[in-house]
């Protein structure tokens, strides 16, 4: 994909954050939740909502009708058992979930470097690892705060000193599994985002402008059969396509959003407490994503071999 679509652009997008957050930190902090909630329709939800077709991306097939079926079953059914469990066990859901994006947004982010192999593993672990460390590192309270509202019993927070140590071997794996100038300046940017912003407003960020940014781009290279010199308009306007093609799954997964929280507790959130229901709402969709975009990688490997 084009060096401005792939790193321009989120770094821009990162760095007037950074800078707007650093001038205006009250703001910044009342604005970060909005901002979060605001993923639903700027890129977060929508990069998820065309799951149903990428397998006939892939596969070079399109996607009829049975398997359509099948694909919903398969997919909403792994949505379902992991709401039912977090509705036992919300502390472990949470734990669960946790890892589970560092892993689904390490590997992406990886995918966009390189094919599947040793330092492509590295990377992963390593990104996904500082993207989630960061503000339990960074920002310990508030970023509790949140973990409350996906589980309310979780209790006091722990002691923060392990994050920093962890946070600084993630950022380390993070650059020698792919050591360029291009990575040192992103991972840079990347610390002080989640340095100087609040953690919904840095996470946010990451998740718009950085993954679900990066993955429609993935989506439309394999869709249209684009190359990384083919010119940007065309690129735009596959990544319009594709946003138009999530419109109708994109409305009814926040449809469904409404039902989570009688579901969990029988009430209903005020103003930003929604970012709890939200969460929830973005952990049990990630669940099987994250296996259909391993699937992805997969079938990459096997197109282009490499050893582990």
């Amino acid at each position: 994909m084009p060096v401005l679509l792939k790193q321009t652009g989120p770094w821009l997008i990162a760095s007037l954050i950074t800078l707007l957050s650093l001038l205006f930190p009250q703001p910044a902090s009342s604005f970060a939740p909005w901002f979060f909630l605001s993923s639903a329709l700027l890129l977060g939800v929508p990069h998820g909502a065309c799951d149903p077709w990428i397998p006939g991306w892939v596969l070079h097939r399109p996607s009829r009708l049975p398997f359509l079926f099948i694909f919903f079953i398969l997919y909403l059914s792994l949505s379902a058992a992991y709401l039912l469990l977090w509705r036992s066990y919300p502390l472990p859901s949470t734990i669960f979930f946790l890892g589970l994006t560092a892993w689904h947004w390490g590997t992406a982010d990886a995918s966009v470097e390189t094919s599947p192999n040793r330092s492509w593993l590295l990377f992963a672990i390593g990104r996904g690892s500082l993207v989630m460390l960061a503000p339990f590192a960074f920002h310990l309270a508030d970023t509790w705060s949140v973990i409350l509202l996906l589980a309310p019993a979780a209790g006091a927070p722990p002691a923060s000193f392990p994050f920093v140590p962890a946070l600084l071997l993630a950022a380390a794996l993070n650059l020698l599994s792919r050591p360029s100038i291009h990575q040192t300046i992103e991972t840079s940017l990347l610390l002080l985002l989640f340095y100087l912003t609040p953690p919904l407003l840095s996470v946010g960020t990451y998740f718009v402008a950085f993954h679900a940014w990066r993955h429609l781009l993935r989506l439309s290279a394999l869709r249209d059969r684009l190359a990384p010199i083919d010119p940007i308009p065309r690129w735009t306007r596959s990544v319009l396509q594709l946003l138009l093609l999530s419109i109708p799954l994109t409305l009814a997964s926040l449809a469904f959003l409404r039902w989570i929280p009688p579901f969990l507790t029988s009430s209903f959130p005020q103003g930003e407490n929604w970012v709890g229901p939200y969460l929830i709402l973005l952990a049990v969709l990630t669940l099987p994503h994250a296996i259909l975009v391993g699937w992805i990688d997969q079938k990459s490997l096997e197109s282009s071999p490499s050893y582990f």
